[in-house]
């Protein structure tokens, strides 16, 4: 009889399924990076971007950047150290499920493969609208254009997915440095039209943005100049003059833009989910790790910065996302259209739409890997069949499809154009629930670190021993990050709704509202930033408490084969039962030590045999790890290729 999906171990303990371990260095920070810089600074420039300067200013906007970076940061800093030492198939829901519940599990995994699959929606439903940017003005498309656009997009990602994990990677590769050369030339070209490069400025260009780095206040409908000393209030006025006034408003506009800069930041947790497909797991993950949040940590606010040494929060083609404002632009693409270099105007925005296309492939690789897990950790066995079964190249195609259906959401968004408002609703959904992720991720770093700890006062192992520093890895300052990054997420969930629930409660005392957004919409706006945080405590308390009841692990059942893995991931992943055994048969020591030795002198020749056996990491300066990101080690593939080859 088929046991209860409460009741079945990890697929990993079961050999069911497993994915093609094939992904090397270059590969795994390709969709890293590709998904992070997609989600951020390109794609959501034209809404996302903009809103921060239109918010926050010239200043504010890279400074959010940086506080929402540095949660971010924190949070993968954190995340990094669990990875070293369970680099397995849907880590980012192993974690939870192992150390703290396996309904926080079920709620990690559901609410992810949930977020990620209506993000791809959203960021194919983003690149059709860029292609209204080719229009001068822009110009909205009409539905059915939208639609085929869509449907092309969607089978396209869909078709690219099917060839495997390999051919997925290597066009990974490629996207990624081309992202990175992008940005790093939009910033030179950013700074080249600050000169004067780009020829005479005209149109919306204010020459006083210098001197306003911070908008007066907080208004909703936005800013129309800098020249303007507008009293703001929050009552009894229209709503040209509604808003916050002062320190508060700016404070209020300042930390607004954080709870959108954190959207545009988050994506470093794609690379977690690449661990069941890594080929060196031990020694890649955490660097691609590291590699990969660096990106918002530096680059996002410099290229904010010279966005914004060109355009200033009183531009009209800046979103703003409670007023009622037509079409916007990416501050780039206003940089430009107000030179003389049009030709470039139409080169930059396709390449933005190619970023956008990029990072919703990126959004359904990470969605269909939750399906996986989620259909094989958690579902019946039916649905195990088939949504987490894989083809003779281990590629989850069922689950392939059925995300793919997911991103049909994107022609929601035909049936109401005004204001963008399902796509918006999809991105705070997706910002909410991706913060819940983290917090999890975070809280679950306490538990594992809490359980080293336990070991440590038993004298079994430790954070500090030499041979944790020097195989797996060890994130300093430690829990201070952590909690970093359940503070920074939690007061970003708290906030995020803010705005919309405030200008709802003012509409009634305001006299005239023909500017703002209508009350629905700004429901939808409070709906998409509250539902995932309380899907999120739905999807777990109906685990918790569903049949049978599960029970949260307690720190003695955190033993040391919790934390040290063989060094041949073929023992936990082998299909073949009798050959996994084999391949444990190979160090008897590990199993049946002798009687003459203690327990603590086995438990420790365990630790050496399994640390050991892995290639050490090492050092080999700036120059040579970045180039690590560029090439694979060949002599490293070479060995990988043949132990993957002994396991077929």
């Amino acid at each position: 009889m088929d046991p209860p999906p409460f009741d079945r171990p990890q697929y990993f303990l079961r050999h069911f399924e497993h994915l093609d371990r094939s992904l090397y260095r270059p590969q795994l920070a390709g969709i890293g990076i590709s998904g992070t810089i997609g989600a951020g600074v390109f794609i959501s420039c034209a809404v996302m971007s903009a809103v921060r300067l239109g918010i926050s200013g010239s200043v504010g906007g890279p400074l959010s950047y940086l506080v929402a970076g540095f949660i971010v940061g924190s949070v993968m800093y954190t995340i990094s150290e669990m990875v070293a030492c369970r680099p397995l198939t849907g880590a980012l829901i192993d974690f939870p499920h192992t150390f703290i519940d396996p309904a926080l599990g079920f709620a990690v995994c559901t609410i992810y493969l949930l977020a990620n699959a209506p993000s791809m929606a959203t960021l194919t439903e983003q690149t059709t609208e860029l292609v209204a940017n080719f229009y001068d003005p822009p110009q909205p498309l009409s539905n059915g254009t939208k639609a085929g656009i869509n449907v092309f997009l969607i089978c396209l990602t869909t078709v690219s997915h099917c060839f495997g994990v390999r051919f997925y990677g290597s066009l990974e590769r490629v996207i990624m440095w081309f992202k990175l050369c992008l940005i790093v030339l939009v910033c030179i070209l950013m700074l080249v039209v600050n000169v004067g490069g780009g020829g005479p400025r005209a149109s919306s260009f204010h020459a006083n943005y210098t001197e306003h780095g911070f908008p007066p206040g907080f208004k909703p409908t936005g800013f129309n100049g800098t020249s303007l000393n507008t009293t703001l209030q929050t009552s009894g006025t229209d709503d040209a003059h509604f808003g916050i006034p002062g320190s508060g408003g700016v404070f209020v506009a300042f930390l607004n833009s954080v709870t959108i800069a954190i959207f545009a930041c988050m994506g470093g947790d794609l690379v977690i989910m690449t661990a069941g497909e890594a080929a060196d797991p031990w020694n890649d993950l955490p660097a691609v790790t590291s590699f990969v949040y660096l990106i918002p940590l530096f680059l996002y606010p410099i290229a904010t910065f010279t966005a914004g040494a060109n355009v200033n929060y009183g531009d009209p083609y800046l979103s703003h996302p409670w007023g009622k404002t037509s079409e916007s632009l990416s501050p780039f693409i206003i940089a430009v259209r107000t030179t003389s270099l049009h030709g470039l105007y139409y080169a930059l925005n396709f390449f933005f739409m190619i970023c956008a296309y990029t990072a919703a492939n990126t959004a359904l690789y990470v969605s269909t890997r939750a399906a996986f897990i989620w259909a094989q950790n958690y579902m019946s066995k039916w649905i195990a069949n088939t949504v987490g079964r894989t083809n003779n190249g281990n590629t989850p195609l069922t689950a392939i499809l059925f995300c793919s259906v997911l991103g049909f959401l994107s022609l929601v968004g035909l049936s109401k154009d005004e204001y963008s408002q399902p796509r918006l609703t999809l991105s705070e959904f997706y910002t909410g629930s991706i913060a819940c992720v983290y917090i999890s991720e975070c809280l679950t770093f306490l538990k594992f670190k809490a359980g080293l700890d336990e070991l440590e006062k038993r004298r079994i192992f430790s954070r500090n021993d030499p041979r944790y520093i020097r195989y797996l890895f060890k994130s300093q300052w430690q829990p201070l990050f952590a909690y970093i990054g359940i503070i920074g997420c939690g007061i970003v969930i708290l906030f995020s709704g803010f705005p919309a629930l405030f200008i709802i409660k003012a509409r009634s005392s305001l006299t005239d509202v023909s500017n703002l957004k209508k009350a629905e919409a700004l429901v939808w706006d409070a709906i998409g930033a509250y539902f995932g945080p309380l899907l999120f405590l739905c999807l777990y308390f109906a685990y918790k408490y569903g049949y049978p009841r599960t029970e949260a692990v307690h720190i003695r059942d955190l033993t040391l084969s919790t934390y040290l893995f063989p060094a041949d991931m073929s023992e936990i992943e082998l299909d073949n039962r009798n050959a996994a055994d084999a391949a444990r048969n190979q160090n008897p020591i590990e199993q049946q030590p002798r009687p003459d030795v203690t327990l603590a002198e086995a438990q420790n020749t365990l630790v050496s045999n399994r640390l050991e056996a892995r290639k050490k990491r090492k050092w080999r300066g700036i120059l040579r790890e970045l180039w690590s990101f560029v090439v694979a080690d060949k002599a490293e593939e070479r060995q990988s290729n043949s132990t993957r080859t002994n396991m077929t």
